[in-house]
């Protein structure tokens, strides 16, 4: 399917570039933080990810975009990742083409979330800080206006829940894009940089104007939620903090797939030709990570997504 485009809104979304771009560098005053606990994530299992294929094809997820239907002018494939960590000593990954970059859309945000909730935790600020809406950050439909006084949990909270542009740019200019780059940098996810915000380029920030775009893998998306899990970003109290944020997600698509009993955090985004989840997802005994870059549209890639939650979800439960 061919998504037909004005000149306007292709303007105002960050370009997709293709995987072997290189990697943002970080200012030199930015350091890379310390993340006590963080182990990376194993090798990915030859059985589980064959198993994981299958579903993916089943689910009709391995459907590309040609260059000639993408806006990055490549042809593109989805990334997915899936982490079973019910023994977190030993957590199962799989993946299908989990390293290809892919435009997340909104669903890094909850990179920059983390980094907020990292310092907060660090006592570097402080969720009732107050700050005011700045009017480049403003963005048309979000709930704050310029000038607007907030709380960081009240900018947390729209971006995660709503997943509202304006406080996104906001929250990026709170926690510093290079610094929550660093913190991707700190687990091990270069190319995964937040280089862009939610705004057209001609009214991006002075030496962002023509920043590569930002991109990620299915891979990166488990690393941060693993490295959530493990309370590497702000131990006990920052799993709790994210976890609690991503909770409200209202915009979930794997939920379709699951049963009522299952408790999801994650953090969903669409734009164009992609559609994106990350969740940590809990039921009963069964705890897994499962991320999903699509190059499909929400109206199709809606419901694969749901059916591969499912068919993973039955597969971790016999």
């Amino acid at each position: 399917m061919r998504l037909l485009l004005t000149a306007a809104l292709l303007a105002a979304m960050p370009a997709v570039l293709p995987a072997d771009r290189p990697t943002m560098e970080l200012r030199p005053d930015v350091q890379i933080p310390d993340l006590p606990g963080f182990t990376p994530l194993p090798p990915s299992d030859p059985d589980l990810s064959e198993k994981l294929r299958l579903l993916v094809e089943e689910a009709g997820l391995d459907e590309g975009a040609p260059a000639e239907s993408s806006p990055s002018n490549i042809d593109e494939v989805a990334s997915i990742a899936l982490v079973d960590f019910r023994d977190p000593a030993n957590p199962r990954v799989a993946d299908w083409n989990g390293d290809a970059f892919v435009y997340p859309a909104s669903t890094y945000k909850m990179y920059v979330a983390g980094e907020a909730i990292r310092r907060v935790v660090d006592g570097e600020m402080s969720l009732d800080d107050v700050h005011e809406i700045a009017p480049r950050n403003v963005r048309g439909g979000s709930r704050p206006e310029a000038g607007d006084p907030m709380s960081l949990s009240e900018i947390i909270r729209l971006t995660m829940q709503y997943s509202d542009n304006t406080t996104a740019n906001e929250l990026i200019d709170i926690v510093d894009r290079h610094k929550a780059s660093a913190l991707m940098h700190a687990l091990g996810c270069q190319g995964s940089e937040i280089t862009r915000k939610f705004l057209p380029r001609n009214v991006e920030d002075e030496g962002f104007e023509d920043i590569m775009g930002t991109v990620t893998s299915g891979r990166h998306l488990a690393t941060f939620l693993w490295a959530v899990e493990q309370g590497a970003i702000g131990g006990g109290k920052g799993r709790g903090l994210i976890k609690a944020y991503l909770a409200m997600n209202d915009r979930g698509r794997f939920y379709k797939g699951l049963p009522e009993s299952a408790t999801i955090h994650s953090k969903t985004g669409w734009w164009n030709i992609y559609t994106s989840e990350a969740a940590i997802i809990e039921d009963g005994d069964l705890r897994y990570i499962l991320c999903v870059l699509s190059v499909q549209p929400t109206s199709v890639a809606e419901e694969r997504m749901a059916k591969l939650a499912a068919s993973v979800h039955a597969m971790l439960s016999e």
